[in-house]
């Protein structure tokens, strides 16, 4: 089975979000539990945003040197749209989730709710799970047939 120039560039996009997932969470969850400020995460970050672009780079370099054509048609458009209408379903759960946690934390009256920090940390991964949604809906989209 041959897959177009969009789905080998999807999956490479999904293998760099997890990769990168994979070395920001834990640790900037860690980080912030143990009282550490979220000013101690900058060099991870940047760390991290470098390898995801060279994974990017290095894996769309590799496919583009592959593929026969790297253009997009009406199909890769539809699914393209249908997959952005998803990760914003996702996206909106996880506002309504942050929201929420961030309600209930002020119902508690705890003087140590739920820190900024913790508010960001919630939000980037809410948007990395909205993209993460992005991408597997386009490979189902892509694998079904649209």
């Amino acid at each position: 089975m041959d897959l177009s120039f969009s789905e080998k560039s999807v999956w490479g996009s999904l293998l760099g979000i997890a990769i990168a997932s994979y070395l920001f969470f834990p640790d900037a969850i860690n980080h912030i539990n143990e009282g550490g400020q979220p000013i101690g995460l900058f060099g991870n970050v940047i760390f991290i945003v470098g390898v995801l672009i060279a994974v990017e780079v290095v894996y769309h370099t590799l496919v583009g040197a592959s593929s026969d054509s790297t253009g997009s048609d009406e199909r890769d458009a539809l699914i393209s749209l249908k997959a952005d209408r998803n990760a914003g379903y996702a996206l909106g759960f996880g506002a309504f989730w942050i929201v929420g946690l961030v309600m209930f934390a002020d119902l508690r009256a705890d003087t140590n709710a739920l820190e900024t920090s913790m508010v960001a940390i919630y939000l980037l991964l809410a948007l990395t799970a909205s993209e993460v949604v992005k991408l597997t809906s386009q490979l189902w989209y892509y694998r079904t047939g649209v």
